[in-house]
Formats: C-alpha cells, structure tokens, sequence
C-alpha cells in the first residue's frame, strides 16, 4: 500500500541550496541515470550520507532541464 502522498514508480527529491528546496519526484529509470547519479554522489560528499529525502544541492530549474533532456533519450 502507497503512503500518502507517494508515487508509484517515482521517487521524491529536494532540490535546491539553503533553504531554498523544492520537491521534484523522478522516475526510477531517471535516478539511475549517470548525470542524476554524479549530482546525488556530489551531495553526499558535500553533506554526507543523511536518513529521510534525497537531497540533490543544484538549482531546481537547472535540474527540471536536466530531467527533461534524459526523458527525451
């Protein structure tokens, strides 16, 4: 069964510096994506390895272009 607010095939990640985060759901087939793999690796040298949401430390636009860019592969 789904928790409330979760997606079938999708996971949540906050995107942003600060407090600045926005909430974008990627596809699984899209967080095993090599540019996905390097920003979350990137964030983990950066904050370190941290329980709840993935946090990806990259401005939200840039990131949703970046989404759209690995969907049209």
């Amino acid at each position: 069964m789904e928790g409330a607010g979760s997606r079938r095939g999708y996971v949540p990640v906050l995107v942003g510096t600060g407090k600045d985060l926005e909430k974008i759901w990627v596809t699984i087939k899209a967080i095993q994506h090599l540019t996905i793999v390097e920003l979350l690796e990137k964030s983990a040298n950066e904050y370190g390895y941290q329980n709840g949401l993935l946090k990806i430390t990259c401005d939200a636009s840039k990131f949703k272009t970046i989404l759209h860019n690995i969907s049209k592969k």
